[in-house]
């Protein structure tokens, strides 16, 4: 019999925001009092004492759907019979839908044979067997839908009423700040500060944004992702690489944050008054007086744009390329693990690591791969991988093992010939009475066995020589690929490692 788990299930809504304003902790304190909660009950009833504790968190998911990762393992369980019995604070933290909720209290949860106990609400699915849960669950079901509803609506409406006040609302502040104590506004953090400065600093003198990104790689400058680690602040992730590229620093020099603009969705609130030379349409548009100091100032930040015209992005005529695009994913850098880019505004399209064209001290590959030289030696690796019968030997070498085993096969049926000739012999000595006949049958006996191992050997050989000509019948029939095609691609390669000094070497899926 499979084991079985009691499951312990407990949620808590985002909205309720304690681990998105404190990154040092783990977990919010709604879950662990639910935690401490469900081990009390359990153990002042001892519930199922026999059975091993499952736990199943959803940690900042709404209960109005089951799109949880932690209930639908739970459920998954369920369906293959591991789970006797489901322990929740109450039902709204299994769920907040009306419907479904109750389809699984009425219906799944009994036809499974599974307990379950909302300890707040006084429910136990073992009070009522053979009957529902009556008008109270049922009721207490639709408030708990009806309230996040209810929720939902006041919270839209509380956003709305926060972004026209100007606060900011994100989920984490951009790099160069972090939250004031109220999470209301944001204050400047000094030292990413100083970063975000460099960056705009860089770009009034003309640097590009890919020049930018070397730049800051050269200096040491950490990216918003490894400051966040270092000093365990919550905002906003340009991007998680370890190094600068021309698409965070873009989205920096973009930001109107750092002149005091307050960026929320598709609202972009500027001090009353000021000019706007945002997208949005004028009946979108909220006005309110901006909360947070300015990192840069507007004419700084005006002709820092300029490079936002000119992205770097090499410049040349577009070409169509037949067939283009069929190892794109395929083809990495053996030291940073990362997708090569393909840059295809050149005359010849070609893979770069891009790591190695912003950080130059790292050990990637620096120089550029032809596409269509990678394109050719995998087209060759493939047409000699099928080439290859089913024991992974082409025809040369099928046909140089039927030699092998033909020169065996003769001489493993002279060796049974001289048996023949030895036990006809003994057979005539022993009706001569030139030898006893106990030491007649031993030696027939002896020669007997070795009869047996060469048979044995022979159809082993025989075995081997029906492959191999079933191998050269199969490599004969093999037509030569063409042209290559992704579904070959996916058929056939795992990954295409660019090796340090621009060697290719080609990872066969298994």
């Amino acid at each position: 019999m499979a084991e079985e788990f009691l499951a312990e299930y407990l949620r808590l809504s985002i909205e309720d925001g304690d681990v998105v304003s404190d990154v040092n902790k783990v977990e919010s304190n709604s879950i662990h009092h639910q935690r401490a909660l469900l081990t009390h009950y359990r153990n002042e009833n001892n519930l199922y004492p026999d059975l091993s504790v499952m736990e199943f968190v959803d940690d900042g998911y709404s209960g109005t759907n089951f799109e949880r990762p932690a209930v639908k393992e739970m459920l998954s369980l369920v369906r293959s019979g591991k789970i006797r019995c489901i322990l929740v604070k109450d039902i709204s933290r299994f769920g907040r839908n009306y419907l479904e909720v109750g389809d699984y209290l009425e219906q799944i949860f009994p036809f499974m044979g599974v307990r379950f106990i909302a300890i707040n609400d006084g429910y136990d699915s073992d009070d009522y067997i053979g009957t529902t849960g009556g008008i109270e669950v049922a009721f207490r079901s639709l408030l708990y839908d009806m309230y996040s509803k209810d929720l939902s609506v006041k919270m839209n409406s509380t956003l709305k009423i926060r972004r026209k006040r100007g606060d900011f609302i994100g989920p984490g502040a951009p790099f160069g700040y972090k939250f004031s104590e109220n999470r209301k506004v944001l204050a400047v953090d000094q030292v990413a500060a100083e970063y975000v400065k460099r960056i705009f600093e860089l770009a009034c003198e003309g640097y590009s944004t890919g020049k930018i990104a070397v730049k800051l790689n050269e200096e040491n400058i950490p990216t918003p992702g490894e400051y966040k680690r270092k000093h365990g602040y919550h905002y906003h992730m340009t991007s998680e690489k370890g190094f600068w590229d021309r698409k965070n620093v873009l989205v920096i020099l973009k930001n109107e944050v750092y002149i005091g603009t307050v960026v929320n969705a598709k609202y972009r609130v500027r001090k009353v008054g000021a000019k706007r030379f945002d997208r949005v349409p004028d009946e979108e548009r909220i006005y309110a007086q901006s909360k947070h100091e300015a990192i840069v100032s507007e004419d700084i930040f005006r002709k820092a744009s300029e490079v936002i015209r000119n992205r770097g992005n090499q410049r040349g005529k577009k070409h169509d390329f037949a067939g283009s695009g069929i190892l794109q994913g395929k083809v990495k850098c053996r030291y940073c693990k990362k997708s090569m880019v393909r840059i295809t505004c050149t005359t010849v399209p070609y893979f770069c690591c891009e790591r190695a064209a912003y950080d130059k001290k790292s050990r990637c590959f620096c120089g550029r791969i032809k596409e269509s030289d990678i394109e050719k030696i995998v087209l060759d690796q493939i047409n000699k991988k099928q080439m290859q019968g089913e024991n992974g030997q082409s025809t040369i070498q099928l046909k140089s093992d039927m030699e092998c085993i033909h020169s065996e096969m003769i001489g493993l049926q002279k060796k049974q010939g001289s048996l023949r000739t030895e036990k006809q012999y003994l057979y005539e000595r022993f009706k001569m009475k030139q030898i006893e006949k106990k030491d007649y049958l031993e030696r027939i006996d002896a020669l007997r066995e070795k009869e047996e191992r060469i048979g044995q050997e022979v159809q082993r050989l025989r075995e081997k020589q029906e492959d191999c000509e079933r191998g050269i019948e199969n490599n004969e029939s093999m037509v030569l690929v063409e042209k290559l095609n992704r579904e070959l691609v996916e058929a056939y390669i795992e990954v295409i490692y660019i090796e340090e000094m621009g060697e290719i070497n080609i990872i066969w899926k298994k």
